[in-house]
């Protein structure tokens, strides 16, 4: 694994324009996204072993997800599974809805279209997980494009500056690998008869875009005269603040609708279901929305399940659980704030990582020593549900970033990587996106 540095293409931005979702921020010079806008732009090699080790510490932590959710949900009474869902601080009024969730076959089962792990791989090939991105995960569309990035770089810019290494391929399955999960919940969820809807967060862009991706796939390689629609999460305004589009509502049986009122029988959400049950608790809907969801009438990607594996207590419980077996090698120790044990007090005193367990893309989250922050995100309002403690890991470097391997995985599968550097190394919303390849001769590089 090692930093390269590439050639800015002449006609970059157009290329986005032209190639990708997300194309606005990825072009953008001034916010510095992609990392063409960089005076230097540079990329990440690895070797197809690294790429091998990547993609089966994926498909084991998955893996390990599964027997962690059958442990939390199954392997104990429902006082013990109750305690553990509270500890997470998921509203009780959604437990049943959610156990059923795991557990229904019946037509069908809750589907799950991705996830991405987020991975510290180490100079000296450690990989570990820091965040399990479970049920919001973005970067798709910047996944796909990264792929547009390298078929570009090798057809029309071989000769440039900083050429590519021969035969140079990519970790990136990511299109592949969704068009047959989309294919598996077209099947199952008869899609052809019921359409989809996407619900995005229309403050958000980058919501908008993902879905917008996701279509494509599913139009280009499932089935183009399946129905989709955006749903917009409080409606959209135009310029002068008059309404558009409703947003998404509730009727009184507890069926998400969408602007004219239909209900919505699949509802993809790029929104967190913690946020979402909070909005319903404030407009007096909660036991509607939770009765509902019981029955499993009403499908929405990512369910409900995943609701456990994007609260970061689960780290901390994973590493309660898997401590001792082989998966604990990718993992890191991680313990709730309010932990008295030894262990954890021990790593209360020493170099670790504080991070709430609802925050998101880093807020809230900072870097502790001794009771003292050496750097820390603005909090934005999370924190009073409680943190988890996990030790310090040094993110590796280049070109003064420090970055983070994002990797999917797709129907049990590893699914491809796509990598994210900050200046600090807490990373937050506003980061670079960094290409990468896979070849076994790397290039020279002082």
């Amino acid at each position: 694994m090692q930093p390269i540095k590439i050639s800015r293409r002449p006609r970059w931005r157009q290329h986005i324009q032209a190639n990708a979702y997300q194309a606005d921020v990825l072009s953008d010079l001034a916010q510095q996204y992609w990392v063409e806008a960089l005076p230097q732009p540079f990329a990440i090699q690895f070797s197809p072993a690294e790429e091998t080790a990547i993609a089966e510490a994926t498909e084991a932590l998955w893996e390990m997800c599964v027997e962690f959710l059958d442990w939390f949900l199954d392997l104990d009474d429902d006082r013990a599974i109750n305690e553990r869902l509270a500890l997470l601080k998921i509203r009780p009024e959604y437990w049943p809805a959610l156990k059923n969730s795991w557990h229904r076959t019946d037509p069908v089962e809750d589907l799950t279209l991705a996830t991405r792990f987020d991975l510290v791989v180490t100079d000296d090939g450690r990989i570990k997980l820091i965040e399990i991105n479970g049920e919001t995960p973005l970067l798709g569309a910047e996944t796909v494009y990264q792929w547009n990035w390298l078929m570009d770089y090798q057809q029309n810019h071989a000769k440039s500056a900083y050429p590519l290494p021969k035969n140079a391929s990519q970790f990136n399955e990511y299109w592949e690998r969704t068009a047959g999960q989309w294919r598996r919940i077209c099947e199952e969820y008869d899609l052809r008869k019921t359409g989809i809807s996407f619900l995005v967060d229309e403050q958000l862009e980058e919501d908008a875009e993902m879905a917008m991706q996701l279509i494509q796939i599913l139009h280009d390689e499932v089935d183009e005269n399946i129905y989709t629609q955006l749903v917009y999460l409080r409606g959209l305004k135009d310029d002068r603040g008059q309404e558009i589009q409703r947003g998404l509502g509730l009727d009184e049986a507890g069926y998400f609708i969408d602007h004219v009122n239909e209900r919505i029988p699949i509802l993809w959400k790029m929104y967190d279901w913690s946020d979402l049950q909070n909005d319903m608790a404030n407009a007096g809907c909660t036991d509607a929305l939770a009765k509902q969801l019981v029955t499993g009438e009403m499908k929405v990607i990512e369910p409900l399940w995943k609701q456990i594996l994007s609260n970061k207590g689960a780290m901390a419980l994973m590493w309660q659980q898997f401590k001792n077996s082989d998966y604990s090698q990718y993992l890191l120790p991680t313990y709730f704030d309010h932990d008295l044990s030894p262990e954890a007090t021990r790593l209360l005193l020493d170099m670790h990582v504080k991070k709430p367990l609802l925050g998101m893309e880093g807020m809230g989250t900072s870097i502790e020593l001794g009771g003292g922050s050496l750097e820390k995100r603005e909090m934005f309002g999370y924190g009073a549900e409680g943190f988890i403690l996990q030790e310090y890991i040094e993110l590796p470097q280049a070109f003064d970033y420090y970055y983070v391997v994002g990797s999917w995985v797709i129907d049990d599968t590893a699914a491809g990587i796509i990598l994210r550097g900050d200046r600090q190394r807490i990373t937050g919303r506003h980061c670079l996106i960094i290409p990468h390849i896979v070849a076994e001769d790397f290039l020279s590089f002082p």
